[in-house]
């Protein structure tokens, strides 16, 4: 009798555990909370989640996710993603490293834009090797959200949908960067992000002189790379 108590006991607790998780969503709104917080002070852009749902298992969305322009640019948003899939291992949120097994942007929308200094995304880049230079504890009191650390054991970008300053679609290869922090015991946000804003710019600046090459924009070979420059405004 005593036993049969104890398990109905025990399933009270988890349904009352998940009644909460479903109810309040606290992983998500703290997601939510971190996104909007850190990432505009990273990125000196706009940087909106509409919504966040992820389960007490861990595993959820950012839904309307949105990645502004900083100042000088004309275009509505750099990127935009409908669904961002997520897997964190929900334990490690209290933790100081918190593990997140999956981040996966299918099909966003990029605008790569020409600026007077470069492209939209030079702008962001230089914004948070800035953030990172600065190293926010220098001076003022550290965040807690930017002192966690994480590590991230997939973060997918595929099937992007791209165009460079309203004149041509690009073709991008899909993103994969895998282990991120896992070496170093933990990355920072803003280390994370810079990881992932350098290898996009990267493969940003192939895809438009892949198709600038494709599309003859400059002429032929040292023409070319003329064009190339012409284009991202170097």
């Amino acid at each position: 009798m005593k036993k049969s108590y104890l398990i109905i006991v025990a399933g009270l607790a988890v349904a009352a555990v998940a009644l909460f998780f479903v109810l309040n969503n606290p992983v998500g709104r703290l997601v939510k909370l971190v996104v909007e917080s850190v990432g505009p002070d990273m990125t000196q852009a706009a940087v909106r989640v509409n919504k966040v749902n992820i389960s007490a298992e861990g595993k959820g969305a950012l839904l309307g996710m949105l990645l502004g322009n900083p100042k000088g640019f004309k275009t509505d948003f750099a990127l935009k993603a409908a669904t961002v899939e997520v897997a964190i291992e929900p334990a490690s949120i209290v933790q100081d490293v918190v593990v997140i097994h999956k981040i996966l942007i299918d099909a966003p929308h990029i605008i790569y834009e020409k600026g007077d200094g470069g492209t939209n995304f030079d702008a962001i880049q230089r914004n948070v090797e800035a953030y990172l230079g600065t190293d926010r504890g220098k001076g003022k009191k550290e965040d807690k959200s930017e002192s966690k650390k994480m590590i991230i054991g997939s973060f997918v970008i595929r099937n992007a949908k791209v165009n460079y300053n309203g004149m041509m679609d690009l073709s991008l290869p899909d993103i994969e960067l895998h282990n991120i922090g896992r070496k170093s015991g933990g990355a920072t946000s803003a280390q994370v992000v810079n990881a992932i804003i350098v290898e996009l710019n990267a493969k940003l600046v192939l895809a438009l002189a892949k198709t600038a090459a494709i599309n003859a924009v400059g002429g032929p070979a040292i023409g070319i790379g003329m064009g190339i420059k012409s284009l991202l405004g170097k």
